[in-house]
């Protein structure tokens, strides 16, 4: 997988428990506008996340950190294992900073063709506009807890980046405690956010990187 390709995969997808046979029936126009609601309304974000990488040959690769998200266009993925990796948008560039290597890669993030879902999750943009939204038939076991729902959005246009998304919802809040991303190859990125806060009114200065000396730059 391309250093690329692993920034796209990196911003959504999930493990869990399962949800269980009883869960009653959903109306998924009314969840689909909770979730809109709650990430409306939410300024920045903070989680810890767990991530599990799966390429079409079946390879897993698992990682795990912290997370800051703030409107517009900010974010920020500590990665804590399996080694030390920050991913860190300021709304204009993206950096990737592998300090075991001594290296950084930087994109201009409107060039950077994130898909529609991390537009999403960073304040741009409808789920009902662009995505076809329904109740995902048969979630991959483990998926969810039990009480959660997993919608499944197919993108209303076409992308080069993925093919389809999960999104494990906690129905009372509309909360997206997880996500999979399935790409065009048939590989996954999963997710799973844990210890959620919003509207904490993170500091700006949370989303900004300079280079330590010495780090080489890399650039598309």
């Amino acid at each position: 997988m391309s250093l690329f390709s692993f920034v796209l995969s990196v911003v959504l997808a999930a493990p869990g428990g399962a949800t269980p046979p009883s869960t009653p029936a959903v109306d998924v126009v009314a969840m689909t506008n909770q979730v809109q609601r709650y990430y409306d309304g939410a300024r920045d974000l903070h989680a810890k996340f767990e991530q599990q990488l799966t390429t079409a040959m079946g390879t897993k690769k698992r990682a795990s950190g912290e997370l800051w998200l703030k409107k517009p266009g900010r974010m920020r993925w500590d990665y804590a294992k399996p080694e030390k990796k920050l991913m860190v948008a300021d709304g204009q560039t993206l950096w990737v900073y592998e300090p075991e290597d001594e290296q950084a890669f930087k994109q201009e993030l409107k060039s950077s063709n994130l898909p529609d879902s991390v537009a999403f999750l960073l304040g741009d943009g409808k789920l009902k506009d662009q995505f076809d939204v329904t109740l995902a038939k048969d979630p991959p076991a483990g998926l969810a807890q039990p009480g959660e729902i997993v919608l499944h959005l197919a993108p209303k246009r076409a992308s080069g980046a993925y093919k389809s998304l999960l999104f494990v919802v906690e129905p009372k809040t509309g909360v997206v405690t997880g996500t999979v991303v399935y790409d065009q190859q048939g590989g996954e990125s999963r997710l799973r956010f844990t210890q959620i806060e919003s509207n904490k009114g993170l500091d700006d200065g949370k989303f900004k990187f300079t280079p330590p000396a010495g780090t080489r730059i890399l650039k598309p």
